[in-house]
């Protein structure tokens, strides 16, 4: 178990990271999640995993998919600013070292992995900004259910103004994040959500379906909320801005490859790649919804109960499929599994600290799973339940019991927040649907929990 760092030691972590890594010249690109270092190194023969297993903070080291996921914990943002200092690289910069040249040619991940990392990219920095939306829409569902304020007063009117502006905008967040993944200006990515969320397109005149422009039609899609078309839509954008501004005098640059670029894209994402985008999450929002509705229990003890392995691994991806889910159907059935398998794995971890003796481990153990109830899963993840196994056996048992038991009862979440317990009142509505949770949180706390207890020896 690693040991808490103060933001005093950041420096040394980073310096120990940096020198495992093989040095910023074996650094292609550098980045962050909510918890997660991610550093994709031009080589992964120069990199000594040995030495990084050993950096003092680290929770844990993954290799992913061409990735290295160091595992820093919530602090993560502080470690990763020291990091680009002391590496000497600009965020967001994509370093072009030739050391590759001197190496054999690595496998690349394939298409499936290379697209989930894209978008989980274009999705994390957003996620601040989102979940502090949820949770203000959590309240605002808290409040007026209680009868503490009236629904149809000025402030819940001001409220769901402040919850729903990130949602409602999403095609800005993402369009800057996006920007910033396709290595392009950010402004660009937000003028591209922009031009998406033009009120000629999100509200046309009564009876217009759509836009001749030529040779084809563009269709009059309302994008609010959405994340595959901006994806998509600067993704196009940046193909073409790079070929342009490399042969633009530089002295031109600023004045015509922006403008070149958009006057030949924006008709073809709107008439094209954001209507593609659009129906990529239709079908996969139908697709999941399908999968949940007709395999029920089975599709939901399946998905709660491998959760933890996915966090393990390092797979991501699922927030841009929920937050689809939350602005096509209203509500979403996926989320709140991570929710379940939180609990199920401090559940699992507490019960394996009542067999041990009294002591670090013991402490780490009981720490770790109570702060897994705020959707931080990591520490008790990678400290305890991966090493001893059997807590993660029970962790994903009691999961797969809480997911089965979530689906016929059918929970859902109706806004998007952290998995964890601050996150309850997005669960609030007309009906049970809260009652029906606080049934599957204790299913999922306390089945975990005895399963782990009867696992574990106690240490003697």
């Amino acid at each position: 178990m690693a040991k808490d760092i103060s933001k005093y030691e950041y420096g040394k972590m980073c310096s120990d990271i940096l020198e495992a890594i093989g040095g910023s010249q074996n650094i292609k690109t550098v980045f962050h999640c909510i918890t997660r270092l991610r550093i994709v190194p031009i080589s992964t023969e120069l990199v000594n995993m040995d030495k990084l297993d050993s950096v003092s903070g680290l929770l844990k080291v993954v290799e992913s998919s061409g990735q290295i996921q160091c595992v820093v914990g919530t602090d993560v943002p502080e470690v990763y600013a020291d990091f680009l200092e002391i590496a000497d690289i600009r965020e967001g910069e994509e370093n072009a070292s030739e050391i590759g040249d001197s190496v054999a040619e690595e496998k690349k991940p394939n298409l499936i992995t290379r697209g989930l990392n894209t978008l989980a990219s274009c999705v994390t920095p957003g996620l601040y900004a989102i979940v502090a939306g949820g949770m203000i829409k959590g309240i605002v569902s808290l409040v007026t259910a209680l009868g503490l304020i009236a629904a149809d007063s000025d402030i819940i009117t001001v409220l769901n103004a402040v919850g729903d502006a990130p949602f409602y905008f999403m095609p800005f967040i993402i369009g800057y994040a996006a920007a910033k993944r396709f290595k392009v200006k950010e402004i660009f990515g937000i003028m591209t959500g922009g031009i998406l969320m033009y009120s000629t397109f999100l509200s046309p005149a009564e009876g217009v379906k759509g836009y001749n422009f030529g040779l084809f039609n563009i269709p009059a899609y309302n994008y609010k909320g959405s994340i595959f078309p901006v994806v998509l839509s600067v993704w196009l954008f940046s193909v073409v801005f790079h070929f342009i501004d490399k042969r633009m005098p530089k002295n031109l640059r600023i004045v015509f490859s922006g403008s070149l670029s958009f006057l030949i894209t924006a008709p073809l994402f709107l008439g094209f790649a954001a209507p593609l985008g659009n129906w990529i999450a239709v079908g996969m929002t139908s697709g999941f919804a399908w999968l949940f509705t007709n395999a029920g229990a089975v599709a939901g003890a399946l998905f709660c109960g491998i959760i933890p392995l996915t966090i393990i691994f390092g797979v991501k991806g699922w927030s841009a499929i929920e937050l689809q889910n939350l602005e096509t159907l209203g509500h979403d059935f996926m989320l709140p599994n991570f929710f379940y398998s939180n609990l199920a794995v401090s559940g699992a971890v507490i019960a394996y600290a009542l067999k041990m003796k009294p002591g670090e481990r013991r402490s780490a153990a009981i720490s770790t799973g109570m702060v897994t109830v705020l959707a931080i899963a990591e520490p008790a993840l990678y400290g305890i339940a991966l090493p001893e196994k059997k807590p993660l056996y029970a962790a994903m048992a009691g999961g797969a019991i809480a997911g089965a038991l979530a689906m016929i009862l059918g929970v859902v979440t109706y806004a998007f927040s952290a998995p964890g317990i601050t996150s309850i009142a997005t669960y609030m509505d007309e009906g049970n649907n809260f009652l029906r949770l606080l049934v599957v949180m204790a299913v999922a706390w306390l089945s975990s929990f005895i399963i782990s207890f009867l696992l574990n020896k106690k240490e003697v």
